[in-house]
């Protein structure tokens, strides 16, 4: 029987670590255009925008609904066949877009929920003392939304960033794609998977670290 080999397990952490960044990356330009959509998804629904509201809602609904890898195939291998610009697309770009079309559904949900937990004459009073609109939204609504917010949406980046895991099925180069590779050379299959799974451990631990602090911080007022 084939014994853990510590020797393997270790040496597979620089090999893993070669697709951080790329991983990393994924996951942090992909949150950023997910906030944006997010961000509009809820206030059509929010302000019930005519139109648009059906069809965030129609969204959202979809890509909560749906499998992410299936979402990614049908993009990068279907629409390729009927568009050039998705086939000439790089594997990076194309899952940069799944996954922020499919996670912007996930945060859009949670900024709209901490919206509307945040009572109605917090807004009229905005507007009694003469702030505008925009300011009041500033000021009063977005600050304390911001804390009922970071959970849901901390926990939506963490799923994202276990997500680019998958990425590698389409050629993007990141630590499951040297994971993959290795494991295929030296055949020590527990290591490297073992070693693997203890840095995303790791990471998401200290996403989990600075989510309680940044808690720790917005609930001080309260």
């Amino acid at each position: 029987m084939i014994q853990f080999g510590m020797k393997y397990f270790l040496e597979s952490f620089p090999i893993i670590l070669r697709g951080f960044w790329i991983t990393t990356s994924l996951a942090v330009i992909s949150l950023f255009f997910a906030l944006i959509i997010g961000f509009i998804l809820a206030a059509v629904r929010f302000y019930k925008v005519p139109v648009l509201k059906q069809i965030s809602s129609v969204y959202t609904s979809f890509f909560r609904s749906t499998p992410f890898i299936c979402q990614l195939f049908v993009f990068y291998y279907g629409i390729s066949q009927i568009s050039d610009f998705v086939r000439n697309m790089s594997s990076y770009t194309a899952t940069v877009i799944v996954l922020s079309l499919s996670f912007s559904a996930y945060l859009g949900e949670d900024i709209r929920g901490a919206i509307t937990s945040v009572e109605k004459g917090q807004f009229e009073a905005g507007i009694s003392i003469g702030l505008t609109p925009l300011q009041t939204i500033k000021r009063i609504i977005v600050p304390q939304a911001a804390r009922v917010a970071i959970p849901g949406m901390m926990n939506s980046f963490s799923n994202l960033y276990k997500s680019t895991s998958l990425c590698f099925i389409v050629g993007v180069k990141d630590m499951m794609a040297y994971a993959k590779n290795m494991v295929n050379l030296n055949f020590r299959y527990l290591e490297g998977y073992v070693a693997l799974l203890f840095v995303y451990w790791i990471v998401l631990a200290l996403i989990s670290f600075a989510q309680a602090k940044l808690e720790k911080v917005l609930n001080k007022a309260y």
